[in-house]
Parts: C-alpha cells; structure tokens; sequence
C-alpha cells in the first residue's frame, strides 16, 4: 500500500496529502469527503476519470454545489456556538469552491500557482485572488466563512449567466 500523494498539479500548502488509500474510492465519484480534488488526481496521474469540467460541467458543479451546502450547514453551526469548524471540513468546502471555479472554465484544479492560474480564468468573482487568499489563511473564521459563502454564490450566479 503506497502513501498518497498529490500529482504535482495538486501540490499546495494548504492542501496536505490526506491519509488515505485511493484505491478504495469510487472512481467516478466527483466528490470525495477529505480528499478535494479526486478527479483532477485521476487525470494528471492516470490520463483518466470522469473529467467533469469537460463532460456535464453544469451538472458536476450543481451537485458540488449541494456538497457546499452540507458543508456550509455544518460550518455555521460549529460558528454560532464559537466553535472553529474541522481543518478538513474547511478543506473539503475550498476545494468545492475551486472545483466549481475552475470546472465552470472547463479546466481542472490546478493548485501549484494557484494565483497565476486564477488570473488566467475567464469566468470569476471580482477581486477573487484577494477574497480567495484571506479565506485560504482564515478559512476557519466567521468571515473567512462568510467570504467563501459569498464567493460561491457569485460564482453560481456568473455560472447561470452564461
């Protein structure tokens, strides 16, 4: 059993290498609790997976959407009674929002300058790179919380626009 590890695409410092063994995932899963990315991992290590920013995007980001919905449900409630959310609850609802930002350009995540490749996305919330980088250090916050919120909903929104 081989330590999972990120493809080099994936690697960032705020998205550790979960614990885990992938090959006990389903492969067609777009979404995998604790472990963002799946598809885009399938994709640059084997050439495969679903590829949904190609195939059905509208579809694969409004079952994420619901996903973030769960998330945010959850978050909140750990918030109102001044209580920090999970570092993997947090996480898993970043890498929703970049999945769903980056799926609804039709290009997979990719996390190694991270900041480079947002600039170069045609369809975005205003001032993401700035919005994005105060949730990625206070992700765990009331307003690190309510800035992801909001710039998923911008995005959905810009989304339905198109």
């Amino acid at each position: 059993m081989a330590e999972f590890k990120y493809a080099v695409e994936l690697t960032h410092v705020d998205f550790p290498a979960p614990d885990v063994i992938a090959e006990e995932y389903d492969q067609e899963s777009i979404y995998v609790s604790g472990l963002p990315f799946w598809q885009e991992q399938q994709f640059f290590t084997k050439g495969g997976g679903v590829l949904p920013w190609k195939n059905e995007t509208d579809r694969a980001c409004r079952k994420l959407a619901k996903h973030m919905t769960n998330l945010a449900e959850s978050m909140e409630a750990d918030l109102k009674v001044h209580k920090k959310p999970s570092p993997v609850t947090v996480r898993d609802a970043l890498g929703i929002f970049l999945s769903i930002l980056f799926w609804s350009n039709h290009r997979p995540v990719q996390l190694n300058n991270l900041m480079e490749q947002i600039k170069t996305l045609e369809i975005k919330p205003l001032n993401l790179e700035e919005r994005l980088e105060y949730v990625l250090k206070r992700g765990n916050t009331f307003l690190g919380f309510r800035q992801l919120n909001e710039l998923t909903l911008e995005q959905r929104k810009l989304i339905a626009k198109k």
